[in-house]
């Protein structure tokens, strides 16, 4: 009977939105899967190179470009769009997160080598996937090396292993040398993008990155700046990110409005699990209310492999744990379920947006669109709030119809003027904005038949019972 309740619930619950009400074309921001390249699978042992089963040992465990492609359908079933992978170059056989170059004109071997990189590229575009790759500063022969790199403890602990110096791209001689390699690279493989977990204050990408690629700026330490990245990361964002998602009642950052690419950790941060960890809270709540908050958002963000399976650390190498599959499955259908509902409603990100509620962890927010008006409501306190979405002019005679839960409310959960919307504490929701309707009677007639034939069919079971009988 339970289950039959809750299916009469979704039944009801999916004439909502009809399909009229989602835009057909498709948003352009960027939904980014971080992959250190070594960490994540095994997809031929052939190219196996100083492997090691040893998960303290910062030493390669075999991952490659074939265990990537393996498992497409996995990344892209979240939502991803584009796949950030760690340096793909030649690298000591030693190193297993590639900042460890020994020639940028070459494919490290261990992950595959150029063939198999080209066939993850050919495979992610046969998706409408994006590649980018994130680029090493690590000094080679014949660039002029950088003498005060600005590094944060986890990149002092890993470049002390591998002993490395840096690019000063702030040099001329290096901006054109480094420019033409990553030209040549990005054309020979057509990559889609590039990376760069910066290290220098005060670089300007436009003078050392290539044309024509999509460039992303990860800034690990507030002391640095940047300039001429398409998108940056803001290490206060990234810091208030974590520290607000970590636990309940914090307050909620705001979505930034000038493209800043968000992301809540990173290969060269502590992993946000370990957050959530410290707080006692449970990881999986939390990276749901996290995603949640950044699918929301109407730019670029970046979640790194395994976040979705609670991986932990926060130290080198025990941040770039070995991926699992088959862990906390709940959190991945959570995430896939609301990619499935946010891609229905790409107009969402066509307008502006306007916060109605930003206290103490709950976040309600308005996106104003030519058509369908949508409002996110983030619960990320410990109790049920309640929120009064006020009734503009535009929203006479409408209702808010729940995308993620399910909740509806009609012009008879009004106070005063405004729609008074309950969550329980730790979930999120978010709703459409559409004309007021009735129950559908092709749904109600179907509700009386199950539950009917239902009763019918307990009576005939009743009634073939004698009495005396067990």
């Amino acid at each position: 009977m339970k289950r039959i309740m809750i299916y009469m619930a979704v039944l009801l619950m999916g004439m909502s939105v009809s399909n009229g009400e989602a835009a057909a074309q498709e948003a352009d921001e960027a939904r980014i899967y971080t992959i250190v390249v070594d960490r994540f699978l095994n997809g031929n042992s052939g190219n196996d190179i100083n492997v090691t089963d040893d998960e303290d040992a910062p030493l390669p465990f075999g991952g490659d470009f074939e265990g990537i492609q393996n498992n497409l359908d996995y990344i892209q079933g979240m939502g991803f769009d584009t796949l950030m992978l760690s340096p793909v170059f030649d690298r000591a056989d030693d190193d297993y997160l590639g900042y460890d170059v020994e020639s940028y004109g070459e494919i490290e071997a261990a992950f595959g080598g150029a063939e198999a990189f080209q066939n993850l590229i050919d495979a992610a575009h046969e998706r409408d996937m994006e590649v980018v790759v994130d680029m090493p500063v690590t000094s080679t022969e014949g660039y002029a090396t950088l003498a005060n790199p600005v590094l944060n403890d986890l990149q002092q602990s890993y470049y002390d292993m591998i002993d490395a110096e840096f690019i000063d791209l702030n040099n001329a001689d290096n901006q054109a040398r480094y420019q033409q390699m990553a030209q040549t690279f990005v054309d020979e493989y057509d990559v889609d993008g590039l990376s760069m977990t910066v290290v220098q204050d005060g670089i300007d990408a436009g003078t050392f990155m290539p044309e024509g690629v999509t460039t992303y700026g990860i800034i690990p330490d507030a002391s640095l700046s940047a300039e001429g990245f398409s998108h940056m990361s803001d290490p206060s964002m990234t810091d208030a990110l974590a520290e607000s998602f970590s636990t309940t009642d914090r307050e909620i950052p705001a979505h930034p409005t000038d493209g800043t690419l968000l992301l809540a950790d990173h290969w060269f941060t502590d992993r946000f699990t370990k957050h959530a960890v410290e707080e006692n809270m449970f990881p999986g709540t939390r990276i749901s209310q996290l995603t949640a908050y950044l699918y929301a958002y109407p730019g670029p963000i970046a979640f790194q492999y395994g976040t979705e399976v609670a991986l932990n650390g926060d130290d080198i190498p025990h941040v770039h744990r070995q991926m699992d599959l088959w862990t906390d499955q709940e959190v991945v259908d959570y995430i896939e379920s609301l990619h499935g509902v946010i891609s229905q409603h790409p107009n969402m990100f066509e307008g502006e947006m306007d916060i109605l509620k930003n206290e103490g962890g709950h976040y309600v927010q308005r996106y104003r669109t030519s058509d369908v008006d949508f409002i996110l409501n983030l619960n990320d306190t410990s109790v049920t709030e309640n929120v009064e979405i006020p009734i503009e002019s535009q929203d006479e005679g409408k209702m808010l119809s729940g995308l993620l839960i399910g909740d509806l409310l009609r012009s008879g959960d009004m106070e005063g003027d405004a729609f008074l919307a309950v969550l329980d504490r730790e979930e999120a929701e978010l709703y459409a904005v559409i004309e007021e309707r009735g129950f559908n009677n092709g749904y109600i007639y179907a509700g009386l038949i199950i539950f009917g034939g239902f009763g019918i069919f307990i009576w005939l079971v009743a009634r073939k019972r004698r009495p005396g009988q067990e």
